[in-house]
């Protein structure tokens, strides 16, 4: 990225369903806008904790019952499928962010990747946490799938998961999906309106 070039940070849990509903369209705003998507995959155990959130596990009935009702809200608001008890959820983010930070380390385009794990968790009943399982959906996005998870094991990338999700805490960052536009934070796929307002003035 040069210096010239404006971008937006993107935060977000590989296997947040308000990621996947708003992936493609946050995606294909910011390149409608002529914005580069950076991409910061995150620890929910690690975030969660340190800015008062709850893992879902955690969270009181009434609560786990809402999220439910507007997941499948969303989902016939947007026309975007989705099963609201997923096999494989929840799971470890770990294994699946660290594909994309190992991605972006080779300077590839991750944008389809993260849609496609997304697609994995919400609609194809398939574990992004098993490595066979991250290597075919590599693959499938016309990457180099075991070369890839080969080199996302590597134990430097703990250390960039846990430091890409310290930096998102220091930045003010506390849900999925977080838009960052500068100094201004928009989080929600409910808030991408007002992302578009944002980008319409810059």
């Amino acid at each position: 990225m040069t210096l010239t070039t404006r971008s937006i940070d993107y935060y977000f849990s590989v296997i947040s369903p308000w990621t996947y509903f708003g992936d493609q369209r946050f995606r294909a705003l910011a390149k409608q806008h002529g914005y580069e998507v950076r991409h910061h995959p995150q620890l929910s155990p690690v975030l969660f904790p340190a800015t008062g959130g709850l893992a879902l596990k955690d969270r009181a009935a009434p609560r786990k019952a809402y999220r439910l009702m507007e997941l499948e809200r969303w989902s016939k608001h947007l026309g975007i499928p989705i099963n609201l008890q997923p096999k494989f959820f929840p799971i470890p983010e770990a294994p699946a962010s660290k594909l994309i930070l190992a991605a972006l380390d080779l300077s590839l385009d991750v944008g389809e990747l993260t849609r496609a794990l997304g697609c994995a968790t919400w609609q194809q009943e398939r574990d992004i946490s098993d490595s066979t399982t991250l290597a075919a959906i590599a693959t499938a996005c016309g990457l180099d799938g075991p070369t890839l998870l080969a080199a996302s094991t590597d134990k430097s990338y703990d250390q960039k998961l846990n430091d890409e999700t310290q930096a998102a805490i220091a930045r003010g960052v506390f849900g999925y999906p977080t838009y960052a536009l500068g100094n201004e934070l928009f989080w929600g796929q409910d808030r991408l309106d007002f992302l578009e307002r944002a980008l319409q003035q810059t």
